[in-house]
């Protein structure tokens, strides 16, 4: 069995290496393709805060906007701003067994605040990959993870 995690190892800042969508059938979908930014960082006095998009969408999501917006069709505006392609949320986290828990005080995602956010961990070398539970999506479920690198 694994060694268990404490705070202590989780501090540091992270960079964003990979996120993608584990399907029930095993199928690795990569939703904002392979090329991803993003950063987590952990403080020794128990806060987080993590941002990450895709690298190379922007130019295209402020196309579409712009586009919609000059067509003024607010609906079509409404969907391209709203695009989950930027995740960003910060507040305390706590450590424990096989579990960090991101207790989420402010969120882009309004519906995200005052929600705890689980994740499973685990650290190989100066990896950390942290996953959702089952996240229903259609008539199956996903698992959603993120591999982060320790920036020295």
């Amino acid at each position: 069995m694994p060694t268990r995690a404490t705070a202590a190892d989780f501090v540091g800042t992270w960079r964003l290496l990979d996120y993608s969508f584990i399907h029930e059938d095993g199928v690795i979908e990569h939703p904002w393709g392979t090329d991803v930014r993003g950063y987590l960082l952990y403080s020794a006095e128990g806060y987080m805060s993590g941002n990450l998009s895709p690298a190379n969408d922007w130019a295209s999501r402020r196309a579409r906007l712009t586009a919609a917006l000059k067509a003024h069709d607010v609906r079509l505006a409404g969907r391209a701003a709203g695009r989950r392609d930027y995740i960003a949320y910060t507040g305390r986290y706590t450590v424990e067994g096989d579990t960090i828990t991101h207790h989420v005080e402010a969120s882009l995602f309004s519906n995200w605040v005052g929600r705890p956010e689980l994740r499973y961990y685990n650290f190989e070398g100066d990896t950390l990959t942290l996953r959702t539970g089952p996240i229903k999506s259609g008539k199956h479920s996903i698992v959603a993870q993120l591999v982060w690198q320790r920036v020295p």
